[in-house]
């Protein structure tokens, strides 16, 4: 990776946290789309204290929000952990300081050698519980502060209610306080020319519309020599060169990509786009293909992008080799059948990914796709979270993921009309 090119933050989970002489430390593990690596963050004695509220954990993986939001009511900041198994997931507030949010932008100060160094030191993610460093709390005091936590959670679900209830006020940008700036800032991400190995965007040919009726005999015809008009197309389509996990596009450029298909909704998903006139990357599940032929058949039909996201959305980074090689082959072989063309794109379940399963996907001719921007449209309760996700987010250069989730599909027609709203040109990944 070249080291003007930005490298960018998409996940930090909690490992522990630590109280030593030297001050209140979290450690994190972060992921990036060059790799995964830990790391120490120095944080105050508020948050350290916010945090450790939370406690007890039992071995669950817990996620930490990279957007901390203002609460103007407080005149304070707040986040969110969530921490999930595999059954599971609960989304806990805490209040957090102007240091906190300071210590997560610098996390994306992706100019800092010290960084990009960092992050080539380990590639594998923890297998230890990372929970099992945190410090032990009596039960009583356990009960208070958990009680303190929810009573907080509810107080700010009350304020956040009365924000978005008032008419006159915009949601992006009517917010108010002296460290507005740097909450916004933590959202943006930096858009870089689009120039190889990143990837080239080549023209997709669009359909003719039959009903045009053809020309009458008596109306000159172009001379030979004329150019023909160029048409405007909706959506351009990218070839990953496997050279990085996640694909920066350039300023004015979006991506919509849909995880855990196929499933009932993929047809209206479909219908959706085709009606705006753009397409978006499928990444599906193997083991589900045989219920939902039909619905593979209709996406590829419709020149949507179709890749793998593996054959059981297993964690494959605690697979063995073997094991992975006849996952990805299973998966790509149900969908070849359908597709009958090659499945060369491959989103990783969870955004787990290391250099063994990297090596595997590689033999099997595909390119490891990621993210850049989240929707958790998976925890989210109605179609309006997921739009104002969107309206909340910088849509330029971005790759978004979403699933095929009722309140996905009911907020997409809006997402779309507010991208190309914003003048944005889609992109689908090959």
């Amino acid at each position: 990776m070249a080291m003007n090119e930005p490298s960018t933050v998409l996940m930090i989970e909690l490992l522990s946290l630590e109280h030593e002489q030297a001050g209140y430390q979290i450690e994190i593990g972060l992921t990036r789309d060059i790799g995964y690596a830990r790391r120490m963050l120095t944080i105050d004695e508020f948050t350290y204290e916010q945090l450790n509220a939370l406690a007890p954990y039992f071995g669950e993986r817990m996620r930490l929000s990279l957007y901390p939001k203002w609460d103007p009511f407080r005149n304070s900041y707040y986040s969110t952990l969530i921490i999930m198994n595999q059954t599971f997931s609960e989304t806990m507030y805490f209040a957090c300081s102007e240091f906190y949010v300071s210590q997560l932008l610098q996390l994306k100060q992706v100019d800092d050698p010290h960084v990009q160094e960092e992050m080539t030191v380990e590639t594998t993610p923890p297998s230890i519980p990372p929970a099992r460093r945190l410090r032990k709390k009596s039960k009583k005091r356990v009960g208070r502060l958990r009680l303190q936590s929810i009573m907080f959670a509810c107080l700010v679900v009350v304020l956040l209610s009365l924000r978005m209830g008032s008419q006159d006020m915009d949601r992006a940008e009517g917010l108010e306080g002296p460290l507005l700036g740097a909450a916004e800032e933590i959202e943006q991400i930096v858009s870089l020319p689009f120039i190889p190995p990143i990837g080239k965007i080549e023209p997709t040919p669009i359909q003719q519309d039959e009903s045009v009726p053809t020309p009458e005999a008596s109306k000159p015809t172009p001379e030979p020599s004329e150019p023909p008009q160029e048409q405007t197309k909706r959506y351009e389509e990218i070839k990953l060169t496997g050279n990085k996990y996640t694909y920066s596009l350039p300023k004015g450029y979006v991506a919509l990509s849909f995880d855990d298909g196929p499933s009932k909704y993929t047809k209206e998903i479909v219908d959706i786009l085709v009606e705006h006139e753009v397409a978006a990357t499928f990444l599906f599940v193997g083991n589900k293909v045989a219920r939902n032929v039909e619905a593979v058949k209709y996406a590829s039909e419709h020149q949507m992008s179709i890749g793998s996201h593996s054959w059981d959305h297993s964690k494959m980074t605690d697979n063995g080799v073997n094991e992975n090689q006849n996952n990805l082959a299973k998966a790509n072989q149900a969908l070849e059948q359908i597709t009958q063309s090659p499945i060369t794109v491959f989103r990783p379940p969870y955004g787990a990914i290391n250099d063994k399963l990297a090596a595997k996907v590689t033999e099997q001719q595909m390119k490891v796709l990621l993210w850049n921007r989240d929707s958790e449209d998976w925890r989210r309760k109605t179609p309006e979270d997921v739009i104002q996700f969107v309206h909340h987010t910088d849509p330029s250069g971005a790759v978004y993921l979403f699933h095929e989730k009722k309140i996905t599909v009911e907020a997409l027609p809006a997402i779309i009309q507010y991208l190309q709203g914003k003048n944005m040109k889609f992109v689908i990944f090959k």
